[in-house]
């Protein structure tokens, strides 16, 4: 029970404002009891502990008064309490008072345990009158009173009391259960009479011609079990194709498979056989050709009607078709054919992807999809030429398939034409990117996963390079290619049946289409596993123990701070007071050794102006704060410390007395590396009992036969600093550094490389560090990977991954945290053991440094332009301009150019853009079309020239643009006759202009770049490196299957918190870098470190890996 009393104390004066206008003097306000019950002023005495510790006031040392009434209360209840433990009662049985709280509320200016002095007798010494000391005497009274038996009977009692407690709970509990039941049984039955009655029907039966066959006047609700998405989709069944019947409408082909689809009626019945039927039809478009009859297929035909169930993949289709430009009439709105290439779901907003025979890709709506009365077993085989090869790709790869993870504003080669254009992300929807080429100001719609986007282009021609060499294995890339955009495989949404299925089920997909025929000739839906919930949500089980192989806690050093005077003094070494001997507390994290040896982290609130924020400032053993990293390093080399500058982060988020520990440890072992590393590696599983594999562990690198690495000192570059490499102008190392700089970035950047220890971001051109033959010291800035390991770092069992690494502090940006060593082989070594060991390359890292830099070399040359042959290509480009009005350039790349992303020119300059040949331009076969059909209305009757028909269906490629706008353009118009019946004339107008449309086709596209695809790969203009070394020189390969260190456990991930860092030390050697993790951004404790792997997808053939990182932009696949 708490008590509040009054805000003044009892000695504090106060003043009293009289009623006249003259004040008094002030008055001291007269003591009162100090019981809040009581208050009196009278017969007050001064009260002892034990009265104040009974009214609850002893925290308070002014509430020292109280009256005789409430005195002898309070030792009537102390008399009471005595007379219990003498008798041998137990105290917690007898009937006490409730204790009392009282809580003051006070200023802050008048609190009184600011600045109150503790009680004279707080420290005094005992002395005893028998000699005998505080414990003995305390134990004799122990004895006296049965204390022992006061505090083991007290907690039977206790018990006693709880337990009797806890069955009066559940008692209430079952009463109130009791009571809501019954108040939910009174509820439901008052609501029940104003319940409708519900009456269960029986499914409508709908005929052919969309009349309700039976109806009666009843309410008709969906069953529960039967979900109705509210996107206008029909529910989910098996596609069926019935007969067409005489005089049932129909869309059919009419000029070519790429032209637009027009209404018909079926005649008769021409032949009826399984998938091949034929039909006499005739087209109701128009009066003039209502007479017009044909002979098709079924697969010339479609349903009038929409599918009455959902389409699965794979099915022929036709669909209409809409433009981005609403003018566009021809076009948009038209039924072409295609094939559905995805199932509508929640990712694409519940819309078909549909692939058309003639390149175009385009989401539609279930009422806008016709199905074709029959096709093949095999889809593909009814597309056209063009088309074929991908969609068949695509189908047998579906659900997954890979695709260019795109963002707007992202600018991407993009190919059009057979050259590649430097194309511009307008929008993403779905699978489908808006790509916009500046040159020509025109717009396109590309899937995703088209081979018209460069990251695809290069992955492909890849892969086909790499299937004509020999099997080769599993190799990590060191070094990232530059300017590569992220491809990834997934479902994207489609790896789901689009009814949930139950839990603990494989997930399955529908296909519209098999290989096999049935017995009744149709295609059956088959289904094929799915890796959506393999990749995207594992399993129940999986996912707990995930999370049980990252629960922990992190636990802080406490450190003993010291209020350090500062006085001014020059800094010597006779500031570091305790020492800096690094040694001397190995095991814990680098950036606690300075709060080892006298040094303060502290994070001070900085404000300037009207704006404030957080900051760190370091203060040294002298007192004297240092502010930043500079700071603290000048301090380190007056004082001759031997801390590094390492060992110090000015970084807000990271916190240097962190040290994570799992909860659980199943195995636990304390150093894997068996002494060889500076500090001890533990080894946790905390899901089962399995322990690593055996490995010979090696903190250097092993060369195996047939590996000729050099390690003579002679042949290194070395300098003779003696500022620890602080000007990196004199260090001949950091100038070799600086130099490589150039390849990627065309000029020198004079801040690359190390920044006090800490590595940014990754230099592709590689670092060259100091080295033995270097003078400058340990200390040197320029020597990082160089030191042994000195992160407190932990081996931990994973639950999908096998076993992966940890770091048990934080970790700065940019700092270094270990090496990846292991046995060096040559190419042919490790392709034998890879293939003869299973898994024998799960730990190949490829030293790739000079085919990764002669790649980012090569683009560089081709895009550095010679005056000379600009100047002269501009005189040619510019007579043929005046002495022609068209071009044949529809892109400012030609085959051999690539497009430079820093170039910053003005497009729309005259010269640029005689330069690139738009000064003039024909229009499109579209555009050309238009233009005279508008002529066509103004001037009078033309009768333009035919297309020639292609009624087979065989899709092969129309016309050139050339030949198609020569066609569009119409004749010479005769003599106009007299205007005698305008009203029919323009009717039949009408009638011709539907006729030409109908036979004018979309100016085609491709999902591939045929044109490339065909064409040879390009021969390396200039010799390479390697091959300098020797004719059958090849990449070298790190094996740390068997003998490696603690780098060989990272793990793979899509976004990794690790990057990888070619580093040069005892060897110059540009084949034999060595390979250095960093971090990317703050780490903290108990974070688990990855890096990405970079393996090509695709790359071994026969070989496929999953990716399981769990990553938000998880790319789906390794191999």
């Amino acid at each position: 029970m708490a008590e509040v009393i009054d805000l003044s104390d009892d000695d504090i004066l106060v003043d009293e404002v009289a009623v006249s206008k003259v004040v008094p003097p002030t008055l001291k306000r007269p003591f009162r009891c100090l019981n809040s019950d009581c208050r009196s002023e009278k017969d007050l005495v001064r009260a002892d502990k034990y009265i104040r510790r009974f009214f609850g006031v002893l925290s308070y040392p002014k509430k020292k008064r109280v009256c005789s009434s409430c005195s002898i209360e309070a030792r009537n209840q102390q008399d009471s309490l005595i007379d219990t433990l003498r008798s041998g009662r137990l105290l917690l049985a007898e009937k006490l008072p409730p204790p009392r709280e009282t809580v003051v509320l006070t200023d802050s200016d008048s609190d009184p345990s600011d600045n109150e002095k503790l009680s004279d007798d707080s420290d005094y010494e005992f002395v005893s009158e028998d000699g005998k000391n505080l414990e003995e005497t305390i134990a004799d009274i122990t004895k006296e009173l049965s204390l022992d038996m006061q505090i083991t009977d007290g907690m039977k009692h206790l018990e006693e009391r709880f337990l009797a407690l806890e069955e009066g709970f559940d008692k209430q509990k079952e009463e109130y259960e009791n009571i809501e039941s019954h108040l939910d049984n009174l509820r439901k039955d008052f609501y029940n009479s104003f319940r409708p009655e519900i009456m269960w029907q029986k499914a409508l039966d709908i005929g052919p011609s969309g009349a309700v066959v039976h109806q009666e006047l009843f309410e008709v609700i969906a069953e529960p079990s039967v979900p109705v998405p509210a996107h206008n989709l029909p529910p989910v069944g098996p596609l069926v194709r019935t007969e067409l019947k005489p005089n049932e409408l129909v869309y059919s082909m009419r000029h070519s498979l790429f032209a637009r689809w027009a209404q018909a009626q079926i005649i008769e019945v021409v032949k009826r056989e399984p998938k091949n039927t034929s039909y006499k039809i005739r087209y109701n478009r128009n009066a003039k050709s209502s007479c017009q009859t044909a002979i098709m297929t079924g697969r010339q035909l479609a349903y009038y009607a929409s599918c009455p169930t959902r389409i699965p993949v794979g099915t022929r289709v036709i669909a209409k078709y809409r433009d981005d430009d609403p003018k566009n009439t021809t076009i948009s709105g038209a039924f072409y054919v295609g094939i559905v290439a995805e199932i509508p779901t929640a990712a694409n907003k519940y819309r078909y992807l549909i692939f058309f025979d003639d390149g175009y890709a385009q989401y539609v709506l279930h009422g806008d999809i016709r199905v074709m009365t029959e096709a093949s077993s095999c889809p593909w085989e009814d597309v056209s030429s063009d088309s074929k090869e991908f969609i068949k790709d695509y189908l047998q790869m579906y659900p997954e398939r890979p695709m260019v993870r795109l963002q707007k504003s992202n600018y991407v080669k993009t190919e059009c034409n057979g050259r590649w254009w430097k194309a511009l992300v307008k929008e993403v929807d779905g699978s489908l990117v808006k790509m916009f080429f500046p040159m020509d100001g025109r717009s396109e719609w590309i899937y995703r996963g088209s081979t018209r986007l460069s990251p695809l282009f290069n992955k492909k021609m890849n892969s086909q390079a790499q299937t004509k060499q020999p099997q080769k294995t599993i190799r990590r890339r060191t070094v990232a290619v530059p300017g590569t955009a992220v491809v990834e495989y997934g479902t994207f949404g489609q790896g789901l049946d689009p009814e949930a299925t139950a839990p603990g089920k494989e997930a399955l997909v529908l296909i519209g289409y098999d290989n096999n025929k049935t017995e009744t000739g149709e295609r059956r839906a088959v289904a094929r596993k799915s890796t959506m919930s393999r990749a995207g949500t594992p399993p129940r089980e999986v996912q707990q123990r995930i999370e049980q192989e990252s629960k922990g806690f992190t636990k802080k050093h406490t450190l003993h701070e010291e209020t350090i005077k500062f006085t001014r003094h020059i800094c010597t070494n006779k500031c570091l007071g305790k020492g800096d001997n690094m040694s001397d507390h190995k095991g814990l994290s680098p950036l606690l050794y300075p709060m080892m040896f006298g040094w303060y982290r502290h994070i001070v609130k900085q404000r300037r102006r009207t704006m404030g924020r957080n900051e760190v400032y370091y203060v040294a053993p002298c007192g004297r704060r240092l502010r930043s990293v500079e700071e603290v390093f000048r301090y380190l080399l007056e004082t001759e410390s031997n801390l590094e500058i390492d060992c110090f982060s000015f970084e807000l988020a990271v916190d240097t007395s962190h040290e994570w520990e799992p909860f659980k440890k199943i195995v636990n072992i304390d150093d894997v590396s068996g002494r060889d590393e500076n500090v001890q590696i533990s080894c946790v599983n905390s899901l089962d009992d399995t322990a690593p594999q055996p490995l010979v562990y090696s903190n250097v690198r092993i060369p195996t036969e047939h590996v000729p690495l050099n390690l003579d000192p002679n042949f290194l570059v070395c300098c003779d600093c003696i500022d620890d490499c602080q000007d990196k102008s004199k260090c001949p190392c950091w100038q070799l550094t600086i130099q490589g700089t150039r390849i990627l970035d065309r000029s020198e950047n004079p801040n690359t490389g190390y920044h006090y220890r800490r590595l940014s971001e990754q230099v592709q051109s590689g670092i060259y560090e100091c080295n033995s033959r270097c003078k400058c010291s340990n200390m040197c800035l320029n020597r990082v990977v160089q030191h042994r390991l000195r992160l407190k770092l932990q081996l931990f069992k994973t639950a999908r991954r096998g076993w992966g690494v940890r770091t048990l502090h934080d970790i700065p940006r940019g700092g270094f945290i270990c090496v990846y060593v292991g046995k060096m082989l040559n190419e042919t070594i490790a392709n034998e053991e890879g293939k003869m060991i299973v898994g024998g390359d799960d730990y190949y890292a490829e030293l790739d440094y000079i085919e990764v830099m002669e790649n980012a070399k090569e683009g560089y040359e081709e895009e550095v332009e010679n005056i000379e042959e600009e100047s002269s290509k501009l005189s040619v480009e510019g007579s043929a301009i005046a002495g022609s009005d068209s071009t044949d350039s529809d892109g400012f790349y030609s085959e051999n150019e690539v497009d430079d992303t820093k170039d910053d020119r003005d497009f729309s300059h005259p010269t640029y853009m005689k330069k690139v040949g738009l000064t003039k331009r024909e229009k499109s076969a579209r555009l050309q079309e238009r233009s005279s059909r508008n002529n066509f209305l103004k001037k009078g009757k033309v009768s333009p020239k035919s297309e020639s028909k292609d009624g087979s269906g065989s899709g092969s490629a129309p016309a050139s643009d050339d030949e198609a706008s020569k066609s569009s353009q119409p004749e010479k118009p005769k003599e106009t006759e007299p205007k005698e019946d305008s009203k029919s004339e323009e009717a039949a107008d009408d009638f011709d202009d539907d006729d030409e449309a109908d036979e004018k086709q979309r100016r085609p596209q491709t999902f591939a770049p045929s044109q490339l695809l065909a064409t040879p790969p390009k021969q390396r203009a200039n010799k390479s490196v390697r091959e300098y070394f020797g004719k059958d020189e090849a990449v070298y390969i790190m094996d740390a299957k068997h003998t490696g260190n603690i780098g060989r456990f990272l793990n793979h991930s899509c976004e990794p918190n690790v990057f990888v860092q070619n580093v040069f030390v005892d060897t110059h050697d540009l084949r034999f870098p060595w390979v250095a993790f960093f971090a990317i951004s703050n780490i903290r404790a108990g974070t688990e470190l990855t890096w990405d792997y970079s393996y090509e997808v695709g790359s071994v053939p026969g070989k496929t890996k999953y990716c399981y990182c769990g990553a938000r932009k998880c790319r789906g696949r390794l191999l």
